[in-house]
């Protein structure tokens, strides 16, 4: 997943309107990526070209919130 991805993803999860780039080829990529392997679908509730995230949606949001943050290590180039 592309950064634009996961913020299309976050936008369905979070906000029950139209994705304000929707026209844009990268969001509509998404979008469809998205449709296609179940983890948004559209959403009765907010009109036309609105999106929710499906349990499977929802899992992956989840997921990616429970990522810890990375830990740098330094390592001794002479061992």
């Amino acid at each position: 997943m592309t950064p634009n991805d996961i913020e299309v993803l976050l936008h369905c999860h979070c906000i029950p309107r139209p994705h304000p780039r929707k026209d844009a080829p990268a969001v509509s990529e998404s979008i469809k990526m998205f449709l296609d392997n179940g983890l948004i679908d559209i959403s009765l509730e907010g009109g036309s070209d609105c999106y929710k995230t499906t349990e499977k949606g929802r899992f992956l949001v989840k997921m990616l919130c429970e990522t810890p943050f990375p830990d740098q290590i330094f390592i001794d180039p002479r061992d």
